[in-house]
């Protein structure tokens, strides 16, 4: 998409489609007021599984840019922009950015976001896809973009240190959501629960987490807001451990993602240090 002529000042603002929240929340503080930037999925949604309605569609039919995790997290999102006849620029930032990626199975772990060292790649790459598609806010898209970059560090580094106390503890959580969170901040995925979002847990693969806890001596087992908790339940009973619950995407809980990746830090500090 070529880049908007936007006439007088306020005439045509540049309308900015995000796929899920905690990339809405850093994507609108990097646009800040010189464009309109709205959520797909509401907060506490799982962008995995989403399935927008016909109100939805016409949103993402209006926007401008499509921003998204991609790397198989939000794949609807680019779906509902074509098949809408939307001339949306899609932004997969995942395919984009440059990182180590880690494997889920035979197929690539698209949670980079839980890394906040990544989110700050993000907000970077962010900002220039809006200063392309706007020039006459470019100045104002790179200078938030280096301000939210230059935030998300601090917290990357916030959540080192503080995090250090539990460095090389084990976790089992309920899906793969987690590996980029551990390879950042020091931590070992010992057992997930379920193979893939959306997939129930085998009775086996809930026995062989058991073994594993068991063994391993790992010390909570971890449910998400998004998914049922019952087989982590099951699983923590069994094994005679507690159960946390750990946030991979945002909820109202947790209206920033500065707020949910802290949370995230505070509930693993009580659960394993």
């Amino acid at each position: 998409m070529a880049a908007l002529s936007l006439g007088s000042a306020d005439a045509r603002r540049l309308k900015v489609m995000v796929s899920f929240h905690p990339l809405y929340d850093v994507v609108a503080r990097v646009a800040g007021g010189a464009a309109d930037v709205q959520r797909a999925a509401p907060a506490g949604s799982s962008p995995h599984t989403f399935d927008p309605t016909v109100q939805d569609i016409a949103r993402i039919r209006a926007a401008d840019l499509a921003v998204m995790a991609g790397l198989g997290a939000d794949d609807w999102l680019d779906r509902y922009v074509q098949a809408s006849g939307s001339r949306a620029r899609v932004l997969k930032l995942g395919h984009v950015m440059a990182f180590a990626r880690l494997r889920a199975g035979r197929a690539v772990d698209p949670h980079w976001w839980l890394d906040a060292s990544l989110m700050a790649q993000a907000a970077r790459r962010t900002g220039q896809e809006l200063a392309a598609l706007d020039p006459a806010h470019a100045a104002t898209y790179r200078a938030a973009a280096e301000r939210e970059a230059t935030s998300l560090l601090d917290l990357h580094r916030e959540l080192q240190t503080t995090l250090r106390p539990i460095r090389g503890a084990r976790l089992v959580t309920f899906h793969n959501a987690f590996g980029y969170f551990a390879r950042a901040y020091g931590l070992t995925i010992a057992a997930t629960l379920a193979p893939l979002e959306g997939i129930e847990p085998s009775a086996a693969r809930l026995a062989e987490a058991v073994r594993t806890i068991r063994a391993q001596g790992v010390r909570a087992v971890f449910a998400e807001p998004q998914l049922p908790p019952g087989p982590a339940r099951t699983v923590a009973a069994e094994s005679g451990v507690p159960l946390f619950t750990l946030d991979p995407e945002g909820s109202a809980a947790s209206p920033t993602y500065a707020a949910m990746m802290r949370a995230n830090r505070d509930t693993l500090l009580r659960a394993l240090r």
